[in-house]
């Protein structure tokens, strides 16, 4: 197995380091969930703005159980297990922590769909996948992680069949020079994202690949409340770790600071217009 990059090795580390602060926070126990919610007149809790998100790419990459299913940056499984569990279709999840795989695995034993789906240890830019495996390829707030968005852009059109979709919901910057605003970095830092793209290059990226019938939503609107819900956790996060600080418990992770941090500027970035949350959808030519 190759050694991962230095880039690489900081969103693992941020994902270990991290996650008792998703488990406290975003109901990941139950939810599996490492994302934003979608909330709309569906919606009544924070945990089923979770599964709404998932629900609403779902319907957009109109996903059957028919179709094999790449979740490219799969996390913990949640969206994995989610598609197999509602639609019974074949579902295969990679992400570059063998951490995050293992869980997954483990959690789609205790929701008994490992018939359906599987997780590899691989970076989605460059997979080791046969041309045209998948119906579908799915990133749900993965794809931001990217050395370049679009180099996943081509290796997600020649993992795709003729016919097959592409679906991705993610942050984006309005302009791609708010990717040096102080607001960004110290939100992305904290996140250990290297930079956003914008909606316009990301659509160009995927009409140079070849995809069609692109669609573009900005759906901040219905983000904004998970935006809100980390705000409200950075000044609770910043109490605790004060009071660790006093109680001379052990310290924080730099991760785990900059974590916090980001909760706060992520939230003033979107009240900025600074970036937008979006979903993306394209489908490459059937053969005729």
């Amino acid at each position: 197995m190759m050694q991962p990059s230095e880039y690489h090795q900081k969103i693992i580390d941020y994902y270990r380091d991290t996650e008792n602060a998703y488990k406290d926070s975003w109901d990941l126990k139950n939810s599996l969930a490492i994302h934003y919610g979608y909330w709309d007149e569906q919606v009544r809790s924070f945990p089923e703005s979770l599964i709404r998100m998932n629900e609403v790419m779902m319907k957009a990459a109109d996903i059957k159980p028919s179709d094999r299913v790449l979740d490219a940056g799969s996390g913990v499984g949640g969206s994995s297990i989610f598609l197999a569990s509602l639609l019974g279709c074949k579902v295969t999840g990679i992400t570059l922590s063998e951490r995050q795989a293992s869980h997954a695995t483990e959690n789609a034993k205790k929701k008994g769909v490992s018939d359906l789906v599987d997780f590899k240890i691989m970076n989605y830019t460059a997979t080791d996948f046969p041309d045209a495996s998948f119906d579908v390829v799915w990133g749900c707030e993965s794809i931001c992680y990217a050395d370049d968005k679009e180099l996943f852009i081509k290796e997600a059109y020649r993992l795709l069949k003729p016919g097959g979709r592409l679906v991705v919901a993610d942050g984006f910057v309005s302009v791609f020079e708010n990717n040096n605003n102080t607001v960004i970095r110290k939100w992305l830092e904290g996140w250990q994202v290297n930079y956003l793209e914008t909606p316009e290059r990301f659509r160009q990226f995927m009409n140079d690949a070849g995809f069609k019938d692109i669609t573009y939503q900005n759906i901040s609107k219905q983000a904004s409340h998970s935006s809100r819900r980390l705000y409200r956790f950075y000044f609770l996060a910043s109490l605790y770790l004060l009071w660790k600080k006093i109680n001379f418990s052990r310290p924080a992770t730099e991760f785990q600071k900059k974590n916090i941090i980001a909760c706060k500027y992520q939230y003033k970035g979107l009240k900025k217009w600074l970036w937008q949350y979006g979903l993306f959808t394209g489908q490459k030519l059937s053969k005729d």
